[in-house]
């Protein structure tokens, strides 16, 4: 009987350990799976997010007076924008979801500005409601982009987001507009 509760104990003990086993092999093995995969996506999101950012330079924090762009010039940046949403290297395709509804904001509010009324043209320039809209669209997409890649001072915890870029002040904002 003792050698039976013995053999029963050591194969009991054998059969929980290859489990145990099993278990953390297969969740460590998973780890690294997924943590492999978030490095290549990184990466690839990086490079993306590097082309979008400098694409963003067409739409600048302010347009100094006398430089505000037309409805044409407007045209061309959304082109731009959607050449590389959609373009050969898919930029559009590594978008994280907040990323990607500030991008469509920014297309909406293009859009949106290139809308002319009754007796406008499309070089006509844009008013001052469309181009502030405009450029705090891009503003808050750059601000996403540089939290989606953990640049700039990255928040510890994941609710806090990047502050935003004040306003010029005094002197330098009555030249702008």
């Amino acid at each position: 009987m003792t050698v039976v509760i013995g053999l029963v104990g050591v194969v009991l003990g054998g059969l929980l350990g290859a489990v145990g086993s099993y278990v953390t092999t297969r969740s460590g093995l998973l780890m690294q799976l997924e943590h492999a995969y978030d490095v290549t996506l990184r990466d690839r999101r990086l490079e993306r997010y590097e082309q979008l950012f400098h694409v963003s330079r067409c739409v600048p924090r302010y347009w100094p007076r006398g430089e505000e762009p037309s409805r044409a010039d407007l045209a061309r940046f959304r082109r731009e924008f959607h050449d590389w949403y959609f373009g050969e290297r898919a930029g559009g395709m590594y978008l994280t979801p907040a990323a990607k509804a500030l991008y469509l904001d920014l297309q909406n509010a293009l859009f949106e500005a290139l809308r002319t009324g009754p007796g406008e043209s499309g070089d006509s320039p844009v008013s001052a409601a469309d181009s502030e809209a405009v450029r705090r669209c891009a503003s808050e997409l750059r601000h996403q982009l540089v939290e989606d890649v953990g640049v700039a001072q990255p928040p510890r915890m994941r609710w806090v987001r990047v502050g935003r870029t004040e306003p010029p002040r005094g002197r330098a904002a009555q030249g702008l507009s």
